[in-house]
């Protein structure tokens, strides 16, 4: 997958959901973001969530992420 290696390896990227997440937790459920802040791992080649949040125009400010790496997820017929 060296496409995706050269796109977003080593670098701060975020994937849109497409729609807010619900989920059920004991006591009540509670919304998850739709936009996830993916930050490089140091020493490796992966990436782990390091944010989670519903205003994409912050988030993209805050770490400095251009639209280029704004991922889509799960969206069909794009």
């Amino acid at each position: 997958m060296a496409e995706w290696k050269q796109l977003m390896g080593g670098k701060l990227f975020i994937t849109d959901l497409g729609a807010e997440q619900h989920a059920d937790a004991p006591g009540g459920g509670f919304t998850v973001g739709r936009y996830a802040v993916w930050a490089p791992i140091r020493k490796s080649d992966r990436h782990q969530i390091v944010e989670v949040g519903g205003d994409l125009t912050a988030l993209m400010a805050k770490y400095r992420i251009p639209e280029e790496r704004v991922c889509l997820l799960g969206v069909k017929g794009v």
